[in-house]
């Protein structure tokens, strides 16, 4: 780790850079604040995150430099140890005001020296944590808000179709039912990505139970239908007549969601979509495959990371996060399975994800 030293005192200042080499730190020296300040402004990004500077100083002190330090607009935190003869209660309180982290009594000590150093560095590596936390919370709040789109999209069709169209009590019923159990997923989808717990920790908490997957894929094709006829979109679904397997239904629901309608944004009108279920080498095997533009080869590594956007565009004017397929990989690998790509510009694009089977199914 880079370690910034703003002392003006040549001796002082070559003893601190002996004892950081021989700690493993990277010392970076200045004669004097203005130096110590050019240094951290010429690449603010990569600049020191530990930082000695001596109060007195020529040009520039070190009361001057840490304000100016931690006063500054997108400048990563600096953990500031100031260096000082000083050690009545009021300089104390002019320093931490300024900004300071720290303080040492110089005459230095390197015994001293070493554990203020290390207590910083524990505290920029909470920082860091943070940050990550940070992160991984936006990341699943963005999937929180793609995994609400396609639910509202049914939630939307058939309300309107209730309003639009005369149906019977029967019909009426059956959409209301469907818009019922729809809303109770989206809750389901919202407590699940919300709950703190799985924002830190970044792992799904699965429910899995017996369910026939053919059932599954079905009823979540008929949901998302409606989307497709939209664009005069053919969905033709080449399934078997039941596969029961052990499963999370919400989570392997939303990986076929994502899936499809993936395939319906990136497919242009009076296509078809072609959805197969297989099962091969002890595996069950959901493959999409639609009629889109494709995907270059030395693009296809980036399509399951979060945000990927590779510059296709939805055929229809759809929006994209470019988290669905990094959803679909979480969820698949969390349950043992596997996702993949089969693409080539121009002759569409076949995505799949597998599941093993259950025991029973193998023999």
């Amino acid at each position: 780790m880079k370690v910034l030293i703003a002392e003006d005192a040549m001796i002082s200042r070559l003893m601190l850079e002996e004892w950081l080499t021989s700690w493993g730190y990277q010392p970076i020296s200045a004669n004097d604040g203005e130096q110590a300040w050019n240094i951290i402004m010429d690449d603010k990004a990569n600049a020191p995150r530990l930082a000695l500077l001596d109060w007195m100083m020529p040009n520039m002190d070190g009361i001057e430099l840490c304000q100016k330090i931690k006063n500054t607009d997108k400048l990563p935190f600096i953990y500031v140890i100031l260096l000082t003869s000083k050690n009545s209660k009021e300089d104390i309180v002019t320093g931490l005001d300024a900004g300071a982290d720290d303080f040492l009594s110089k005459p230095v000590q390197p015994e001293e020296l070493r554990s203020r150093l290390n207590v910083g560095t524990r505290i920029l590596d909470y920082q860091r944590r943070l940050l990550e936390l940070d992160e991984q919370k936006n990341k699943f709040l963005g999937m929180a808000a793609h995994d609400l789109r396609n639910p509202l999209t049914s939630i939307i069709g058939f309300s309107q179709l209730l309003l639009n169209t005369p149906l019977d009590e029967n019909g009426k019923r059956e959409f209301l039912n469907i818009i019922n159990q729809v809303s109770n997923e989206m809750l389901l989808t919202l407590n699940d990505l919300l709950d703190i717990s799985v924002i830190e920790s970044g792992k799904f908490d699965l429910h899995v139970k017996d369910h026939d997957l053919v059932e599954l894929i079905a009823y979540r094709i008929r949901l998302i239908s409606l989307t497709a006829q939209q664009k005069n979109i053919y969905i033709e679904a080449n399934l078997p007549e039941k596969l029961p397997l052990s499963f999370d239904k919400d989570r392997i629901g939303q990986a076929i969601d994502n899936l499809v309608s993936n395939a319906i944004k990136y497919s242009p009108k009076n296509t078809t979509i072609r959805v197969q279920l297989l099962i091969e080498e002890q595996q069950a095997k959901l493959s999409v495959q639609d009629e889109g533009s494709g995907i270059p080869l030395d693009k296809q590594h980036r399509l399951f990371g979060d945000f990927s956007k590779l510059g296709s565009k939805p055929t229809g004017g759809e929006k994209s996060t470019g988290l669905g397929l990094a959803i679909v990989k979480r969820i698949i690998e969390a349950h043992g399975g596997q996702v993949g790509v089969m693409s080539e510009p121009q002759k569409g694009s076949c995505f799949f994800f597998t599941l093993p089977l259950s025991d029973d199914i193998k023999s």
